[in-house]
């Protein structure tokens, strides 16, 4: 039988094995592909709905952290309220006591001047016998004197004469440890002053003199012009507070409108305060032809510029200023008359304020 050989025109090229092979793996691959395409999207993809797929789960970074080392919070989280602290508030400090002596240390004054001692708060009567213990004044050559309490935070201490010229004075506070109420004392404070010469000066306010004396001698006469009727003089022992090269009147702070006929807002020189109710000697060159003859003032001593200026410079802080002949008692509530216008044997009693 013989072979069939190939058609006329025809032409067969065989493909090499390794090609073939190759050819072969592609279609499986292929058909693989398919099959899963349509495993996935099969009967949704009739439908026309879909299912997502589940969201990955993202960690969020780490918040940043403060030099410090407190995690700074993002702006999108929401704040923690923290755990209230096991921690007991810390109590409240307890009030101290403390006390301001008067005149100054070093300071000479004159020979009416008590030792003051003012407290930073009140002291109620029945821890004053207390506080008392607690405060001394000893006096070179040795001089009898007391304690009275001129206002609940205040009390001094005054001889039972004038001050003898040249007299050293130690004045001491002690109230560490003390309880005083609801306070705790916590100061020791100590002053010295002295003594000067004794200054003393009479205002008669009849024949409208002033007349000042040093150590018992007459140094000058000053006439003066003292309280009218209406707003009178007080009479009594004043001494002499502080002074003040110029000093504003106002007449309002004693109760009298700036716009009534009897108001004033004025600038004042030479002012020697004589008590806190606001009495002065001072210069009212306005009044000069009342002084020596008539009273016209509202309450203070009115004098020349050149005897009101003498006057300051030779007054110390101290010094005594008595006006005589007056219809207004003193102002015992008033610190500046309290001191000697009160009899020493009620003073030493210790009645208190």
């Amino acid at each position: 039988m013989v072979p069939r050989g190939p058609k006329p025109g025809r032409r067969t090229v065989q493909m090499p094995r390794s090609r073939y092979r190759l050819a072969l793996m592609a279609v499986v691959a292929l058909v693989a592909v398919i099959s899963v395409v349509r495993f996935v999207g099969g009967s949704e993809a009739a439908t026309g709905e879909s299912k997502a797929l589940p969201a990955a789960t993202v960690t969020p970074a780490d918040p940043p952290v403060l030099s410090g080392g407190a995690e700074q919070p993002s702006v999108d989280q929401e704040p923690v309220d923290q755990a209230p602290s096991d921690a007991a508030p810390a109590p409240a400090p307890s009030p101290v006591l403390h006390a301001t002596l008067s005149p100054g240390d070093g300071e000479v004054v004159g020979i009416g001047m008590p030792a003051v001692i003012t407290f930073d708060r009140p002291v109620a009567a029945a821890d004053r016998p207390a506080v008392e213990e607690r405060l001394t004044v000893s006096a070179n050559p040795p001089t009898d004197g007391a304690w009275r309490w001129i206002s609940p935070a205040r009390i001094h201490w005054r001889p039972a004469a004038y001050w003898q010229p040249g007299t050293e004075v130690a004045v001491h506070s002690d109230l560490r440890g003390l309880q005083v109420g609801d306070a705790s004392g916590a100061d020791e404070r100590t002053i010295h002053f002295r003594i000067g010469d004794a200054h003393v000066t009479t205002v008669d306010v009849a024949t409208h003199q002033m007349t000042v004396t040093q150590n018992g001698q007459v140094v000058r006469v000053i006439p003066v012009s003292t309280g009218r009727s209406r707003y009178p003089t007080n009479n009594g022992v004043h001494l002499a507070l502080e002074k003040s090269r110029t000093v504003t009147m106002d007449s309002s702070t004693v109760g009298i409108p700036r716009n009534s006929p009897g108001g004033y807002l004025r600038k004042v020189a030479w002012a020697t305060r004589l008590s806190y109710s606001g009495t002065y000697v001072h210069a009212a060159p306005w009044s000069a032809g009342a002084q020596g003859e008539r009273n016209v003032s509202h309450g203070c001593i009115n004098a020349s510029t050149a005897d009101a200026q003498w006057f300051y410079n030779f007054t110390r802080r101290g010094d005594v200023v008595d006006v005589v002949n007056s219809p207004a008692p003193p102002k015992l509530s008033d610190p500046g008359m309290s001191d000697w216008n009160i009899p020493w044997e009620k003073w030493k009693a210790g009645d208190t304020a």
